[in-house]
């Protein structure tokens, strides 16, 4: 980074190093004023390095009356009125009560966050239980002050989070023994109700079991309000606002105009919601974009990926069976307990998937960008192929492939992507689970079958119908997953006035209308694919792109790879069977 440019406060978690190194800070304080008017007591969910700890940390400084450090801030106003009077702050910083082994380990943290907030105001730590102590600390703080306090918590579920994502020594006796513990412990801001003013908890999620929120009845959430949507995260006025030169010099760099960057930016690092509406970035990603000039994926860098993998591989998920997902406000609000909620909410809750709005007032769930999106379809990928190199270097020779429009090279990638999968992946991949919705779908063929109205077989047929859409499902998100993790814009399923193209792809200059179908065998893929192309051209799926590629793949049930590929480009048609993609993936020797 250019030593002219501004600081960045990369690595820095306390508002007066901030401040004190004149770092890069995008003014928040407007609404520290506004968090009392709320509620006595106000939570506030956010993903994981979304400046939480920072803003905890500047709200104890506004609340502690460190005017020094708010000059030029918009609460700086607020804090010279004769109705501001600082008071007595207790902040609990749990992260440091993370990655604790057993329970005398989660004491022995939890007593040295007490002892730090005891030090600080001049008291004596009292009590050997951690309960006992904190609410000693309290009472002591307030009779000391002789005024009411305010107590700050951040990251209050880092115990818990901790433990439920390892990956290897997940004990879930462990996480509950924790959850017992803490909950004892935070049962005593409310026997403490009188002795304190504000109180304001962060986490990533509100977890119901951890017992802040049962206890605490006047609890106000603000996770999901629009009036503080844009507490926590950078606008996009924001980040031009505030990184204006760096904004300059990296468009020099990168040689962009900086409109050309500003919409590589939005496009990457953009798009978290905590209302529906408002938009806005993960400061993390976007101070790393800063930091090193170019594009990188920093949501792998910053949290717990072998436990979201694992996650995704024991539910068997894919990666386009979560976009556009519609829920409620109380879901939304509430998404449940972190372990029983459902993968939806799981996704939600560790910020690889955030809220929109819908026209009439729900929500839905997407991935925020395309940072996030190609996250979780890298580990997607990870999941499928043993062989690291195999899934790295498939990337590696699609951005080529996908740059030039090089339909032969890209169906060498995607064979060799399904004959790496495992086995297993395609057996699961065409299994149907006989759950209550296929067997009642079932009886009903059945009933039909029997009043005359459908062939004898139509129970069968049924089960075989949702074994080859399940099979085209999973065909397709192997893909998707792949181009999406190059940074390809994938558009699964892309509405268009007279149906849906499968996949809609669009990788810099070029566009591509991909339609995937099924064939029991080699012998008829060559057909399927050349239905699928007819498919594209008389719905005119490609007639939103300037001059798209449209593809036709067949994929073979029986060889589990694709049979048959039908394209058209630059005008011209091209069919080629099983016998031209061996030749393909098995070019002559050379003389």
């Amino acid at each position: 980074m250019d030593p002219k440019l501004p600081k960045l406060p990369t690595g820095i978690q306390t508002f007066e190093e901030v401040r004190d190194r004149q770092a890069v800070y995008a003014d928040k304080t407007k609404y520290f004023p506004l968090l009392p008017e709320e509620g006595k007591v106000v939570f506030c969910a956010r993903p994981r390095r979304f400046g939480k700890s920072l803003t905890v940390s500047a709200l104890d400084a506004f609340f502690s009356g460190r005017n020094e450090l708010f000059q030029g801030l918009a609460a700086q106003e607020f804090m010279n009125s004769p109705g501001f009077t600082p008071k007595p702050v207790i902040h609990l910083d749990l992260s440091e009560a993370d990655d604790c082994e057993n329970r005398d380990e989660l004491k022995e943290a939890l007593m040295s966050c007490l002892e730090v907030n005891a030090e600080r105001h001049k008291v004596s730590l009292r009590g050997s239980r951690c309960s006992t102590a904190f609410s000693n600390l309290l009472k002591d703080v307030s009779r000391a002050a002789s005024q009411k306090i305010v107590l700050l918590i951040d990251e209050y579920d880092a115990p818990v989070i901790s433990l439920i994502q390892r990956e290897l020594t997940y004990d879930p006796k462990l996480v509950e023994q924790t959850r017992n513990f803490m909950r004892s412990f935070y049962t005593k801001i409310k026997s403490n109700d009188q002795r304190l003013e504000f109180v304001f908890i962060t986490g990533i999620s509100k977890f119901s079991k951890m017992g802040v929120f049962s206890p605490l009845n006047n609890l106000t959430d603000i996770s999901i309000d629009s009036e503080f949507a844009a507490f926590m995260g950078l606008t996009q006025k924001e980040l031009e606002d505030n990184f204006a030169l760096h904004l300059k010099s990296t468009a020099k760099q990168l040689r962009l105009s900086e409109k050309e960057l500003l919409e590589r930016i939005r496009e990457y690092y953009d798009g978290f919601s905590f209302d529906g509406r408002t938009r806005v970035y993960n400061p993390f990603s976007a101070l790393l974009f800063f930091r090193d000039g170019e594009f990188n994926n920093h949501w792998m860098e910053s949290g717990s990926n072998g436990f979201i993998r694992k996650f995704l591989l024991d539910k068997k998920l894919t990666v386009e069976e979560f976009s556009g997902v519609r829920i409620d406000k109380n879901f939304a609000r509430t998404p449940g307990e972190i372990g029983a909620t459902p993968p939806k909410g799981f996704l939600y809750q560790a910020g690889y998937l955030t809220l929109r709005e819908a026209s009439d007032g729900s929500y839905t769930l997407d991935y925020p960008n395309f940072e996030v999106r190609s996250a979780l379809a890298a580990l997607f990928m990870d999941n499928l192929y043993a062989d690291e190199e195999l899934a790295l270097d498939a990337r590696l020779d699609l951005v080529g492939y996908l740059e030039k429009g090089d339909i032969p090279g890209l169906l060498v990638v995607f064979m060799r992507l399904y004959s790496g999968l495992s086995s297993r992946n395609h057996r699961d991949a065409v299994t149907i689970k006989m759950d209550e919705d296929v067997l009642t779908g079932m009886a009903l063929e059945q009933a039909k079958a029997r009043r005359g109205l459908s062939g004898p077989n139509s129970a069968v047929s049924f089960q075989d119908s949702l074994r080859i859409k399940k099979g085209e499902n999973f065909y397709r998100s192997v893909l998707q997953a792949c181009l999406w993790s190059v940074g390809a814009d994938v558009r699964p399923e892309a509405s268009k006035n007279r149906g849906q193209a499968d996949m809609e792809v669009k990788y810099k200059d070029l566009s591509y209308i991909i339609e995937m179908k099924t064939a029991k065998d080699s012998s008829a893929a060559l057909k399927s694919a050349q239905a699928g192309l007819t498919q594209i051209r008389d719905h005119d799926y490609g007639g939103a792109s300037q001059h798209p590629i449209l593809i036709s793949l067949a994929l073979d049930l029986k060889a589990r790879n694709i049979g048959a590929c039908a394209f058209v480009k630059n005008g011209q048609t091209h069919a080629l069977d099983s016998q031209d993609l061996l030749r393909l993936r098995k070019p002559p020797a050379a003389d």
